[in-house]
């Protein structure tokens, strides 16, 4: 299958492509977590990092499998304009097929 290029756009560390598909690497190391957001993704007060590509011994190793830098791969999800901390409430609705609220509920999440 060929893919026609799109245009890449930075990530803002809104935490949506890792709470919505935990990695293999987050779901190996915390897999009795599952119901819950990667405990690996952590707020920094103003966006999502991910602690393996920090300081983590194996950082450079996750970054090149993760392809971080790599550019946003959901970059029309309405939690780009909102960047704050998710709950495990949000967290489970995206995981489980509804990624954001429906224009018509009443809880929008500030989305």
């Amino acid at each position: 299958m060929l893919r026609d290029p799109v245009e890449k756009v930075s990530c803002v560390g809104c935490g949506y492509c890792c709470i919505r598909n935990t990695c293999a690497f987050g779901v190996a190391l915390h897999a009795h977590e599952r119901d819950k957001i990667c405990p690996e993704l952590e707020w920094t007060g103003a966006r999502y990092v991910c602690k393996l590509m920090g300081t983590h011994p194996l950082a450079d190793f996750y970054r090149q499998e993760l392809q971080s830098g790599g550019g946003c791969r959901s970059f029309n999800n309405p939690w780009r304009q909102n960047v704050r901390p998710r709950t495990d409430e949000e967290a489970q609705a995206i995981v489980s097929g509804t990624p954001w609220p429906a224009p018509d509920d009443d809880y929008r999440g500030g989305l």
